[in-house]
Parts: C-alpha cells; sequence; structure tokens
C-alpha cells in the first residue's frame, strides 16, 4: 500500500514536471508594436475624404508609385481597399503628414515565371492579402482650403501580410531613425549654394520642433524659385551649380473632387 502510494506521488511529480515543460517551450505571443502613443490624433472627417479621393484617383490614372499594374498582374484597381494609418497635423492644422495605406488581393503575374505558385504573385512567399503604407505630405494657406497633397516616401512598407506590420515600419523610422536619416539638399547659403548635400532631417516626428525647424519645411529658394523640398521631384543638374530652373516639380495629376466633399471646406 505504501508502495503503491509512492508510486502514484512520482507520476503526480512527473506529470507537473511535463505540464511546466510544456508551458515553457510555447511560444510567447509578442505584441506587435503600432506606436498608439503617438498616432493619438483623428484625422477630420472632411480630410479623409479628400485625401483618400485623391489616392484613389492617383491609383485610376496609375500615377507616379500609384496604381495596380493591371499589365503584370491580373488584379483591378476597384479591388484596392485605401486606409489611414496615421495622422499628424501640424500645430496650426495647415500642414499635415499622413501614412496612407492599401489593401489589396496578392494578384497573380499575368505571366508564368515558375512552376511554384507563391512565386508568381505581387509579393512572394506573402498571404493571399497584402498591406502596404507610406506617406503624404499635405498643405494649405488655412484652414478652410482643400489640401495640396504630394508624396513623401522616404520609407515604405510593402508586401505586408497586416495591417500592424506596415505600421510598426513607418513607426521606427518617424518615430526613432528619421532625424539621422540624410537626404539630399540644396544648399541654401555659404560655398556650397547651388550644391546638394547630405543633411539629416534633425528630429523626429513626434519631436516638438519638427514642423518649425525641420529643413524640409524650410523653401528652397536657389534652385526651385521657392518651393519646399517635398514639392521637389528632383534636380536636374550633374555635378554642376544649380541654378533656379533646375528643380524638377512634381506634376501632380489633375482631380475633379465631387460637390459633396469640396462644400465642407467652404
Amino acid at each position: 500500500m505504501k508502495r503503491n502510494l509512492n508510486m502514484m506521488r512520482l507520476l503526480l511529480c512527473l506529470i507537473l514536471i511535463s505540464l511546466q515543460s510544456c508551458g515553457q517551450t510555447e511560444t510567447p505571443v509578442i505584441k506587435m508594436e503600432t506606436y498608439d502613443q503617438y498616432r493619438t490624433q483623428h484625422l477630420e472627417l472632411r480630410d479623409s475624404l479628400f485625401i483618400l479621393y485623391t489616392v484613389k484617383e492617383w491609383g485610376e490614372k496609375n500615377w507616379y508609385s500609384w496604381g495596380v499594374r493591371s499589365d503584370m498582374y491580373k488584379i483591378r484597381s476597384n479591388q484596392v481597399e485605401y486606409f489611414i494609418g496615421g495622422t499628424f497635423y501640424g500645430p496650426d492644422k495647415k500642414r499635415i503628414l499622413v501614412w496612407v495605406g492599401e489593401k489589396k488581393p496578392n494578384a497573380t503575374t499575368i505571366e508564368t515565371y515558375s512552376d511554384k505558385v507563391e512565386v508568381n504573385k505581387i509579393c512572394p512567399n506573402v498571404k493571399d492579402t497584402i498591406y502596404s503604407l507610406s506617406a503624404l505630405i499635405c498643405m494649405r494657406d488655412n484652414i478652410n482650403q482643400i489640401w495640396k497633397i504630394y508624396p513623401f516616401d522616404q520609407q515604405q512598407a510593402t508586401c505586408y501580410s497586416r495591417k500592424e506590420e506596415a505600421i510598426n515600419v513607418l513607426g521606427q523610422y518617424y518615430f526613432g531613425q528619421m532625424k539621422k536619416h540624410q537626404m539630399y539638399r540644396m544648399m541654401q547659403s555659404g560655398k556650397n549654394k547651388g550644391h546638394k548635400k547630405l543633411q539629416a532631417y534633425e528630429y523626429n516626428l513626434q519631436d516638438k520642433d519638427f514642423w518649425d525647424k525641420c529643413w524640409l519645411f524650410q523653401k528652397d529658394t536657389v534652385g526651385s524659385y521657392g518651393l519646399y523640398p517635398f514639392q521637389i521631384k528632383g534636380y536636374n543638374y550633374l555635378g554642376y551649380k544649380c541654378t533656379q530652373k533646375c528643380a524638377e516639380p512634381f506634376n501632380l495629376p489633375e482631380v475633379n473632387y465631387p460637390e459633396e466633399i469640396l462644400k465642407l471646406y467652404k
């Protein structure tokens, strides 16, 4: 009897150890960082309608990096859903940086490149639905004007299976890496005036002086007749000193907005 009792105790101990071991080998659930502590601003309804309508029209026109490339993939523009992933107004609401995303089917290619089905898709080895995210900078002269919208794709997130993953990529950049990121800037004075030089942004998006002191919001009076850097697609000169004619501004496509949206700004 005593021996049986000892055996029972031994079995119970082995069961408990086994359960503990199983618990220790489980993969812990890690919460995806979505930077909610910074993404606290709400996009006004009229601004949401205006911006999403704009990018939808850009997609229809296959302008710049927007559009589905239906000549390469079995997908139509009406299969794309656009969404807002983050909203960041300037202090006077005359400028805004907004993260705009696309949700679309991971469509197959028109041509077959491989016997592996997953390779013949927009994003190989990703699920059937994909998320992408990039940024726009919008500006206006007063709060009752419609926005002028420009692509700002210094950091993009493409080919992700979850929206949170795409948001995480932009969050890491704008809230942690942007201040050290060097981009070419037209020098406005000194011995390098008229030449492009690499210069860090020096501010992250959440920094209080971002909107007032970051050179991104300082006009180029040397090479572009007073445009902001985000309004310029590029500069057309090869190593020589730039003049007022060397900038190539973004050629924004014309968008005919419904009166239902325009009247919200009157």
